[in-house]
């Protein structure tokens, strides 16, 4: 008798259990499982602009500079201002071409964003990677070596091509929690990003 009643209140739960509606049923709420949903809508997040502040240094020495950056659907605008490169810097490009202007009006254009800065500024600044890891994904161009998550799927630390990149501190915006604080190493060659806002464009 026990055993018959013990199975109708198991055979029970089962089947209050099966008509729980679905959108009242726990997610899997797991860091890997958010961290893939995040990824999914930040792959799409295509056209944005960010105001902030930047820090580079290298060697013995450091630029601090204002910065506006402003991704188009594949056409980008990154302008440092400031003190920084003779008082500023304007990076226009695209998938094919870059061109760098400098504050005086001088051009330079190349296929390649970081030969390019390296070239005209002596800076090694891995700008096509930063234009995703600002949005706090990893470059998808390649693999990476090491991640780590927060509990709210966000993630903390990426190391990748050979950079050491932690995400400090993460902002709301719209629907998304977005960077706030990065900060990015390499040998001899340190980034800091302080982004104070971000807008999408309309």
């Amino acid at each position: 008798m026990l055993h018959t009643r013990t199975l109708i209140v198991a055979l029970l739960s089962l089947l209050l259990t099966a008509c729980v509606p679905f959108w009242q049923q726990r997610p899997d709420s797991s860091p890997e499982s958010l961290w893939d949903a995040r990824y999914t809508d930040l792959v799409q997040l295509d056209r944005w602009e960010i105001k902030g502040r930047t820090v580079i240094t290298q060697g013995n020495e450091a630029w601090n500079a204002g910065l506006y950056w402003q991704e188009d659907r594949g056409s980008y605008q990154i302008k440092l201002l400031g003190p920084f490169a003779q008082g500023g810097v304007t990076l226009d490009g695209d998938e094919e071409q870059v061109t760098l202007t400098m504050a005086d009006g001088t051009q330079s254009s190349s296929p390649s964003p970081e030969a390019l800065i390296a070239e005209t500024l002596g800076i090694h600044l891995p700008v096509s990677a930063l234009r995703d890891w600002v949005r706090g994904i990893p470059y998808q161009s390649t693999n990476f070596k090491s991640i780590e998550y927060d509990t709210e799927g966000r993630i903390t630390h990426l190391v990748q091509q050979g950079w050491d990149v932690k995400f400090l501190r993460y902002i709301p915006f719209e629907n998304y929690s977005m960077p706030a604080k990065i900060f990015i190493k390499h040998d001899k060659f340190s980034l800091r990003l302080v982004i104070s806002d971000w807008e999408l464009i309309q």
